[in-house]
């Protein structure tokens, strides 16, 4: 048996993806887990993330960074989270994935954002479109100049997506009225005549400059408020409870919407919300340099603030902040704009 080197290995991986030349993990995660999502679908998260993690565990510990990849394919189009079919296995999960199949966005701009599975295949690109493609990590892209492709790529089995539709951006209004919406599908919940159990509260006292310190365990705290709770098998759910000196009176649980957003996008439009009418809303940074801005946020995006940010910012992982996205300072004012008028936050400049 030949042993192989650490960087061999990565060529040679990379090599059955399609990518060539990876140098690095990060490369491959993408491409991996567009080839796990087509053979093992319709599939439990928790199957794709080990398919594509345990051969790469001669690189360390990669759940993480796969599970990270793995949520912004979902974010953004490329993988599918939706309820079970009535054809899928009897013992599916609440919530199973499937690829998205290839897919692409003509923007406003002329520019073209490719998504989706190709099946066995790295792309469903032609040769020359492929070496055309520009990954920068969140989306792909087309780098082409002043050409219309739609037609050429429909021709290649692709479907169109406008980007209205791929964006969802929900309607602008007021945190009162969204938090009214939900407080009435609250209200109209039976009434529990029992203890729940293992609840997992995100607690719009604590700081919302620390995302994972707001979790806490119900105490004496009343009104609504986002919760997890534990499920016999999956992960944990999310919920929307209503808390009488730390006692559960009501409770619903957050499905996907018609327009696709996940529980978590529910839950986190709604702690935005409550943060607001509090008066402690979530914060954006702003840092500004000579020609580009850093966007830090310290609270997760719902998916479509997500998609807005991926066509014009790359992302990062925060140092002080949860994440940081980096955007020419052309755009900087509508995307912040944006974040003030769909999630109701709070905006502070570094100064000068």
């Amino acid at each position: 048996m030949q042993s192989l080197s650490p960087s061999d290995l990565l060529l040679s991986i990379g090599d059955g993806l399609g990518v060539s030349d990876p140098g690095a993990i990060g490369p491959l995660l993408k491409p991996a887990l567009r080839r796990a999502a087509h053979i093992l679908a319709p599939a439990a998260r928790s199957d794709l993330l080990r398919f594509v993690a345990e051969p790469l565990a001669a690189f360390g510990d990669q759940r993480d960074t796969v599970e990270s990849a793995l949520d912004e394919m979902i974010v953004y189009g490329d993988i599918l989270a939706m309820r079970p079919q009535s054809l899928d296995d009897w013992g599916a999960p609440a919530e199973v994935l499937r690829p998205a199949p290839p897919t692409f966005v003509r923007r406003n701009n002329g520019e073209f954002i490719i998504l989706g599975v190709a099946g066995d295949h790295p792309t469903a690109l032609s040769q020359e479109l492929d070496a055309l493609l520009v990954d920068d990590g969140m989306v792909r892209r087309l780098a082409v100049q002043g050409e219309d492709l739609s037609a050429h790529l429909r021709l290649l089995g692709f479907a169109q997506l406008s980007e209205q539709a791929w964006l969802r951006t929900p309607p602008m209004e007021s945190a009162a009225v969204h938090l009214a919406r939900w407080q009435a599908k609250l209200d109209a919940a039976p009434t529990l005549d029992h203890a729940v159990d293992g609840l997992d509260l995100l607690d719009g006292v604590r700081d919302p400059l620390y995302y994972r310190g707001r979790w806490t365990t119900p105490g004496t705290q009343s009104g609504m408020f986002v919760v997890r709770r534990p499920q016999l098998y999956g992960a944990p759910l999310w919920s929307l409870v209503s808390l009488d000196q730390g006692r559960a009176r009501r409770l619903i649980d957050l499905y996907a919407d018609d327009d696709r957003q996940r529980p978590c996008d529910l839950a986190w439009r709604i702690q935005a919300a409550l943060d607001a009418e509090r008066t402690t809303p979530q914060r954006a940074h702003i840092r500004r340099a000579a020609t580009t801005a850093s966007i830090d946020l310290f609270s997760p995006l719902p998916a479509f603030a997500e998609r807005r940010l991926a066509l014009v910012a790359t992302k990062a992982a925060g140092t002080q902040c949860l994440y940081s996205y980096s955007l020419p300072n052309a755009r900087l004012a509508e995307e912040v704009g944006a974040l003030h008028t769909l999630l109701w936050m709070a905006i502070d400049e570094e100064d000068a």
